[in-house]
Parts: C-alpha cells; structure tokens; sequence
C-alpha cells in the first residue's frame, strides 16, 4: 500500500479572552484564565493550503459595537495584537489570504470564525446542522449561542459546502464517533464531536511519527477531560447540550486510551500553547 504524504501541521494563536479560571476548573480553578484562540494550517500536499478555524480578528470589535451582540464582547473581553490576527501570520509564512482553498469551520462562536472575511478566495466547510443554527437563531438567543451573524462573510451562503455532502464515507468509529473522509485523504479525518456546540467539528491526523486529535472545545482543559472535571454548569446558558459534552468526552478518552501514539489537543487549553508557532 501507498503512504500518504504527510500533512504539514501549524498551529497558531489569534488572541484571548478572559475568563474566571473557576468557570473552566469548578474545584481547582483559581483567579482569571486566557483561552488562547487557537487555529490550524494543515498544508494538503496536491491539495494545497487549508485552515481549520480562524481565532479572533479586528473584524470582531467592529461585529459587536451594537447591541445584543455587544454583550458578547462584554462577557468575553478580548485581546488581540495585530500581528498575530490569521491574515498577518500566514504573509509572514509567504502565504497569501487569497491562497487559501479551504477553511474549516469547527463551529460558528466568534473566537473560531471572526477572521473569516479575510480569505475571500476560500470555500467554507462545516456541518449542515451547524449550519442550519446559525440560519434560525437571531438576536439574543443568537448571542447567547456565541453567534455573531455579522463575522459571516456575506456571501458565505455561496461559498460553503457541507461536510456530509462532500465526503467520501462517513463511518462511526469503535469508539462511537462520526469521521468524515473527504478531499481523497486517508490520513486526515473530521470528527463530529457534539456537546459544546452544535455540529463541531474536530480533526484527527495520522502520521508516520505522530498522530493529532485536535478536539476543538469539546473540553477546555486536558487535565480536567483527563480527571473528568467538567465545566461549571453557569456555561450551560451557552453549551448546546450538556449530556452531548459528558458524552463525547468519554468517547475521546477511550480513543486516546486505545490508540497508539496520539496527542489530543483542544482549543484553549494552556497545553496547546506549547504546539503553537507563534509568540503569544
């Protein structure tokens, strides 16, 4: 059998929020914590230059000057230098915005999608039902989803393609989650991990020397998956099903625990940190 080429993984961070480090640790937590907007390029070999979400933009300040969708800035305050928005990252890799093929939407909250408008060449991937959220909810109940219908590009209707029409087999793993395989790889999948939003999505990586679970916000902190602390239940006004949450992280540590040589990153645990390539 043929190898793969191997994917060429960067991950990089677009800003922070802060939060109550309580909210992430209900026992332990103590003071305030960042959550590091974390986002990927995956250069595809014979497919090209590809991200998986996109961390915070200035596209975000401007998206929630009014209200309701002010009050997400207020309950998520952000920081973000310039330099590191996705756009001046990947110029300074010698990549143009415009040669992004595809960008990945893991789920539509903010800190995932506020740099969207800036790959205007790019087709947009994600799951119908994501999808589907973000066209029926409006106002309020849209913001307290973490949706901020102005961070869509306008034309994004035209533009995205979803996963379940695009791959090319679905299959339920052993361990009870939904992989897609798409764009003719074998050793790059999406992972539908519900609970914390609607239709997320993750990605799991095989390669020679290593493989990569990247698990999005399906836990915000690799040692409370690991000790089963959950989140405290005040975020429950925003997690799109609780039950969902407890349930795919049982699935994915039963993944981690059976498989060889896999690291599970998530979002916005301090742990990515060290994978990132960026200063912070």
């Amino acid at each position: 059998m043929v190898q793969e080429p191997a994917i060429k993984l960067s991950l990089y961070a677009s800003g922070y929020c802060e939060a109550h480090a309580s909210v992430v640790n209900p026992i332990h937590g103590k003071g305030k914590t960042k959550f590091y907007a974390v986002w990927a390029l995956l250069q595809i070999p014979n497919i090209g230059n590809v991200l998986f979400d996109t961390g915070y933009s200035d596209h975000f300040q401007t998206a929630t000057h009014n209200f309701p969708s002010r009050l997400y800035r207020w309950a998520t305050p952000v920081t973000l230098n310039n330099k590191n928005s996705a756009k001046n990252i990947l110029r300074d890799q010698g990549i143009d915005t415009k040669d992004i093929r595809y960008v990945i939407v893991s789920h539509f909250h903010a800190d995932h999608i506020a740099a969207l408008a800036d790959f205007p060449n790019a087709t947009f991937i994600c799951s119908t039902i994501a999808y589907q959220q973000v066209q029926h909810l409006s106002g309020l109940k849209a913001v307290s989803k973490g949706i901020i219908h102005k961070l869509m590009p306008t034309d994004f209707k035209d533009r995205v393609q979803f996963i379940e029409d695009i791959a090319d087999n679905i299959t339920v793993n052993t361990y009870g989650i939904t992989e897609f395989s798409f764009l003719g790889l074998q050793n790059f999948k999406l992972l539908l991990l519900p609970g914390h939003a609607r239709g997320m999505l993750g990605f799991y990586i095989t390669n020679p020397d290593n493989n990569i679970l990247f698990a999005t916000d399906a836990s915000w902190n690799y040692n409370c998956y690991r000790a089963g602390i959950l989140p405290s239940k005040i975020v429950k006004l925003f997690i799109d099903s609780w039950d969902d949450l407890v349930t795919t992280m049982e699935k994915l540590k039963n993944m981690e625990e059976s498989e060889k040589r896999i690291t599970v990153l998530f979002t916005h645990c301090p742990r990515t940190l060290n994978f990132i390539s960026n200063e912070v």
